[in-house]
């Protein structure tokens, strides 16, 4: 049995009072509200994690483990304290799956990162901000997986095919994903994952999709039979070593990680994004009371409906650049610089919206930011970081948030 994780401290400042403390692809508050204008500092361990593997002995050329961990971002209670919320913070629930390894493939049974965008298998970048970034394909879900890698001494190749959750329960079908990477593996380069200190990885490429099928309660008054739509999106994933390592020395090293993304009613795989959008209120003509309210089966953002009462699938296009530099102290692992650059846009959530509730949805979003890493031991590690999120709202108003980060880590 392996103990794995890391303790987490983030002390974080903000320019106005949109966030708790993740920024994701949640809405920042309009310039010229008190949200808008105003500061917020805010520090928290949550981000701090624990983990179990667990092996089992080799029976019959099969291994068999199994994985637990868990984070303290679990649900706070809407009555609770603001000290209850930072102070006593509840356990989450990250990953907890069994994994089966046979001559012939590989099979995933829990919950673990998606298929969709390669979650976990190299391509998330170097930054202290929490996962995922704007605009960045980032989630988790219970499924099924088979997949199988081919690796030879030059290259490797990773297929893999996935029934997971479905986004509606009621749809009564799994979502469908599917993915092929390779890996060049004289190619190496220094690789960060997230907050992690870097580590020699080869060149990667990854390419990646999901499948869906919607079941929407009808939007009526009475419902009748529900209206059925479905939802796509594709992701290609890149790590690329721009001035490779040389046998694990990441001096000097320069690495680019990126993602473009692109799809329709898939906006929960990138993590709180909805833009604003929320279903329509039902229409009241006789001024009834109470008013007739709508009770949706669908998250909010995957869905909406037009003005004849039809639905339509929200769709999101997401782009993510991050790059990192280690400079040539300690074999590279003592001191790096990375960048992030990403933003999402959706070409139809406007008019998707009513005219007068066009001010409160955006359609673009854009973040930044830079940071200097330090690892001061290599199991003890603190950043400073800056970062800056902006939105065009449907009337052309940009709100603009501005972080700043500082965070320690020690790795176990």
């Amino acid at each position: 049995m392996v103990f794995t994780g890391f303790a987490e401290l983030d002390a974080l400042i903000d320019s106005t009072q949109s966030y708790s403390e993740t920024t994701l692809n949640n809405s920042i508050s309009r310039p010229h509200t008190i949200a808008g204008d105003n500061p917020r500092f805010q520090v928290t361990p949550k981000d701090s994690r624990f983990g179990f593997k667990v092996s089992a002995p080799e029976f019959a050329s099969m291994k068999a483990s199994a994985l637990l961990e868990v984070d303290f971002f679990g649900t706070v209670p809407s009555n609770a304290t603001q000290d209850q919320s930072y102070v006593n913070s509840s356990i989450r629930l990250r990953q907890y799956y069994t994994k089966l390894e046979t001559p012939v493939f590989d099979l995933l049974v829990g919950q673990t990162n998606d298929l969709f965008g390669w979650g976990g298998a190299g391509f998330f970048p170097s930054t202290p901000a929490f996962l995922g970034v704007m605009g960045q394909v980032f989630h988790r879900n219970p499924q099924l997986r088979v997949s199988k890698v081919v690796d030879t001494s030059a290259v490797g190749i990773e297929l893999a095919v996935a029934g997971t959750r479905s986004a509606t329960r009621d749809s009564a079908a799994p979502d469908l994903q599917a993915g092929a990477k390779l890996t060049v593996n004289a190619w190496k380069g220094a690789s960060a994952q997230g907050p992690r200190p870097a580590k020699e990885a080869p060149m990667a490429i990854g390419v990646s999709g999901v499948g869906r099928r919607l079941s929407v309660t009808d939007f009526s008054a009475v419902p009748g039979d529900p209206q059925v739509v479905y939802g796509w999106g594709a992701a290609v994933d890149i790590f690329l070593p721009i001035i490779p390592s040389h046998d694990k020395d990441l001096s000097n090293t320069l690495s680019v990680t990126g993602e473009f993304s692109k799809g329709t009613g898939v906006s929960d795989l990138y993590l709180t994004l909805t833009g604003g959008a929320l279903f329509p209120s039902l229409p009241n003509p006789h001024n009834a009371l109470p008013a007739p309210i709508y009770t949706p089966n669908a998250d909010p953002g995957i869905v909406t409906f037009d003005a004849d009462n039809k639905v339509h699938t929200i769709n999101w296009q997401g782009l993510m650049v991050n790059a990192h530099y280690h400079l040539p102290v300690r074999q590279g692992k003592m001191l790096s610089v990375s960048g992030t650059y990403s933003q999402v846009r959706s070409s139809n959530i406007l008019s998707l919206t009513p005219t007068q509730g066009r001010n409160f949805v955006w359609n673009k979003g854009h973040y930044i930011d830079a940071t200097l890493w330090w690892s001061i031991t290599p199991a003890l590690q603190m950043a400073l970081s800056g970062q800056m999120t902006s939105e065009t709202y449907g009337d052309g108003i940009v709100a603009n948030n501005s972080r700043g980060q500082a965070a320690w880590w020690f790795f176990f």
